[in-house]
């Protein structure tokens, strides 16, 4: 029998939340990459002035951290293909969130919220690989 080393929950929502906060970070590299709760300047200008990008992006990525978590019970460790599960729900509720928050607050050209949209592709696909490889595999038996 073989077991491998499985990352605790708080080391699970830190990577995750790291994870989430580099590709907020790209958004002040440029402002073409960032998602759709960093798109302030389409926001109503009584909404911006209430809000700060330095607080917005660490909270938001606190809350897709934990959708992450919540994700990663969904699919079950010994599931072929496990990263791309994952990847596909955690994509799923991206679209699902940040999709809702641009149809109601935002008024940006639908090109910007879908270049906005599709930055969770890869978002969702490298904190699934880093979930699924910090949890490790079940207990395989022989």
């Amino acid at each position: 029998m073989a077991t491998g080393r499985k990352a605790g929950a708080m080391v699970l929502l830190g990577a995750a939340w790291c994870a989430n906060l580099a590709f907020d970070g790209l958004a002040w590299i440029s402002a073409r990459l960032a998602p759709p709760h960093l798109l302030t300047s389409y926001m109503p200008e009584a909404i911006r002035d209430m809000i700060s990008r330095d607080v917005l992006a660490p909270v938001t990525s606190a809350v897709l951290a934990a959708i992450a978590l919540l994700v990663l019970s969904l699919v079950p460790p010994e599931a072929p293909r496990r990263v791309l599960h994952l990847a596909a729900w955690l994509l799923g509720f991206w679209v699902l969130s940040e999709g809702l928050l641009a149809w109601v607050w935002l008024d940006a050209p639908a090109i910007v919220v879908m270049v906005a949209l599709a930055g969770g592709i890869p978002r969702s696909l490298v904190v699934a690989w880093l979930l699924a490889r910090l949890q490790g595999r079940a207990a395989e038996s022989r």
